[in-house]
């Protein structure tokens, strides 16, 4: 098979609509041809849409899927045991879940793109740098643990957990969440950057591969596959270009609703584990 390259141009907006049709028609012929090459055609790590970080700092404490998934992370941290932890967030976005995580020690963030940076440091957070996932500028085992949040999904992955595996101190723990299921893809994807969506053994392959042991593994929101599956595919039938934001989707009553359910639901799948959700969490050990 003959491989695609496209090469990174000044105008980065034409450069993403390419790279967004060539992905949209390869899916459709075959939805692991992507994961597996297509990736090779787009070396850069592109920042959210400008109007996404405004979204995110807007809803982030809010509403209840960007609660329920700090929720979930802050039980994963609880698990460590030890107090005055140093926590590093890969990707902190507006800041949201540095402010959550400091209770349990010291809080790091970094992020690939400068208005994140500027929503951070707007809210009194100066432990906060621009930096990327494979070149934090830290120093070897600097961390007890490391968050990285919907981030994996966007880099390049065997860098990024070789310079994670790298910061972590002995017994260090990464805590990922990923969306899930090829099949799930949809327009919301592209317009987030994703290069690839997860199952629960690819991710804890890739994991084993990068040295590292998984202690814990779930699907999550397991109640959402369904009527996210039904949104997407309405939403990129009758949206224009612009695709607008899925959070803009949830009214105060599927709020408290979603969020009640994500609580219950937690029980499960940090007991048993679930084999069905929109995304994937998990723990790791280096």
């Amino acid at each position: 098979m003959s491989m695609v390259r496209i090469h990174p141009s000044p105008q980065q907006d034409n450069e993403q609509d390419i790279f967004l049709r060539i992905q949209s028609r390869c899916r459709r012929l075959d939805p692991s041809w992507i994961n597996k090459y297509l990736i090779l055609a787009r070396p850069i790590y592109l920042p959210m849409e400008k109007y996404l970080y405004e979204d995110l700092a807007k809803l982030e404490d809010s509403h209840w899927w960007h609660i329920s998934k700090r929720n979930s992370v802050i039980e994963l941290i609880k698990l460590i045991g030890r107090k005055n932890l140093r926590i590093l967030d890969i990707g902190c976005g507006t800041g949201g879940n540095l402010k959550a995580f400091s209770r349990y020690g010291e809080v790091w963030g970094i992020d690939n793109a400068a208005e994140a940076i500027n929503y951070c440091k707007s809210k009194g957070l100066k432990n906060v740098k621009l930096g990327s996932s494979d070149k934090t500028g830290f120093d070897g085992a600097t961390f007890d643990a490391v968050t990285l949040l919907d981030v994996l999904e966007h880099v390049e992955e065997a860098k990024t957990l070789k310079e994670i595996k790298r910061i972590l101190k002995a017994d260090g723990k990464l805590i990922i969440t990923v969306p899930a299921f090829s099949w799930l893809w949809s327009r919301w994807d592209e317009v987030l950057h994703h290069k690839r969506r997860y199952t629960s053994s690819g991710l804890a392959d890739l994991l084993a591969k990068s040295g590292f042991d998984v202690q814990k593994i779930s699907y999550m929101y397991s109640f959402l596959v369904l009527p996210a599956y039904l949104v997407r595919f309405i939403k990129s039938k009758v949206s224009g270009k612009k695709y607008s934001s899925d959070f803009e989707l949830s009214s105060p009553l599927l709020n408290k609703i979603f969020l009640t359910t994500s609580r219950l639901e937690r029980f499960f799948w940090m007991t048993f584990g679930l084999p069905l959700g929109t995304s994937l969490i998990c723990v790791a050990k280096k």
